[in-house]
Order: C-alpha cells, then structure tokens, then sequence
C-alpha cells in the first residue's frame, strides 16, 4: 500500500514543480486603493535629466521690481510773473516738470526766463534772464513743506543814461541757491525763501521773500 501511495506522489511531483515556477507577486489581485497595490503607487512625475526643461514665459517670472516709471506721477507746473506800470515792468516764464517719487518727496527741474525794465529819473535798466534749476520737495508731514532749488541764470543787461543816451551793458552767469518752508496745500506751495549764494547780481531780494508755486 505504501508503495502505492509513493508512486502517487511522485507522479504528482512535476505538476506541483509547474505551479511553483509559474508562480508571480504581480499576479496577486489587490484592490487598487491597497497600499500594497505595486502600480497604484508608481511615480509618474516627469524626469528631468539631458532633456531641456519648459521655457518659463515672461509673464510667470517673479517681478524683482514692483515700481517703475509711473506716468500718473508727473507733475507739471508754471512760474508766471507779470506786472506792468509806467516806471516799472516784469514779466517771468519758467515751466517746471516734477516727479512725485512717494508722499514726502517730489523733485524735479524746470527752465525759466525773466524780463525787467526798470525807470529812473536817470537811468533806465533792462534785465534779461535765462536759468536753469532742478528742484526738491520734502513733506515730513502732509501739510509742511520743505523746498531746495539749486539753479544757474545767465544775465545780460543794459543801463542807460536817459541824459547823455550812454550805455553800459553787463553779462554773465549767476549762481543761486534757494531753500524755503512753509505750507502745502494739495500740490500748490506758499514758501518762505532765501537765497544762500548772495550773488549782487541775484534775481531774488537780498533777505527773506515770499514764494508760491503749484503743479497739476
């Protein structure tokens, strides 16, 4: 009997020998959410090695610089001087171009030209000016204003003797350096001035004068 039952065994080996070969993890069904699911849990993020990586467009760079050149910020203002009379005439031009930078500062520059003829019972004086400034304003607070104007002008002037018709004419550049303070008032200044270079040939009075300029 026991023989038998050997010769069973060994008859039943190469089958037993198939399935053991045939036999593979990956054949085992496991649900798709199992986390021992082999294909569920492959990484299929792209690779990045000799391949070129995406161009980033223009538009998706980081901006290193938020501000910039800001139209909206210009300012544009006028010096406007005029006054006639039968001894006395003035008239000045100087347009101004400012930059407001944040709420406490504008600077800027501007060109001005001035004319003055002035008569005496001798003589009769005719100034002519053309300058150059560049300008800054400082608001430590809303109301306050602070003002610096580094500029240079050109004169050139004739005085004539109304007696003998003599004339003497004089010309040359004329530094000055104005700073002032005072009130702010929307974007229009009333300044207290003075002139620091005390040039003799100066266009400002010699001590302290009162000074208005406005921008839009």
């Amino acid at each position: 009997m026991r023989k038998y039952v050997f010769l069973f065994m060994l008859s039943l080996m190469p089958l037993f020998l198939s399935a053991q070969n045939s036999f593979r993890l990956d054949t085992i069904k496991v649900d798709k959410n199992d986390s021992r699911n082999i294909h569920s849990n492959q990484d299929n993020s792209p690779r990045y090695t000799n391949e070129v990586k995406p161009r980033i467009t223009q538009e998706e760079q980081p901006q290193l610089f938020s501000g910039g050149f800001d139209k909206s910020k210009l300012r544009f203002g006028a010096n406007i001087g005029l006054s006639l009379s039968r001894n006395y005439t003035v008239f000045g031009l100087g347009p101004q171009v400012g930059y407001q930078f944040n709420d406490y500062f504008m600077a800027g520059a501007g060109l001005k030209y001035y004319y003055t003829k002035v008569r005496t019972y001798d003589y009769e004086i005719k100034n002519n000016l053309f300058g150059t400034n560049v300008f800054g304003y400082f608001y430590p607070v809303r109301f306050i204003a602070l003002f610096a104007q580094p500029e240079m002008n050109y004169i050139w002037s004739n005085l004539t003797n109304r007696t003998s018709g003599e004339v003497t004419t004089e010309k040359g550049f004329v530094p000055s350096f104005v700073v002032g303070g005072g009130l702010r008032l929307g974007r229009s200044h009333i300044t207290l001035n003075y002139d620091l270079a005390k040039n003799p040939r100066s266009p400002y009075p010699s001590g302290f004068y009162l000074g208005f300029s406005t921008f839009f």
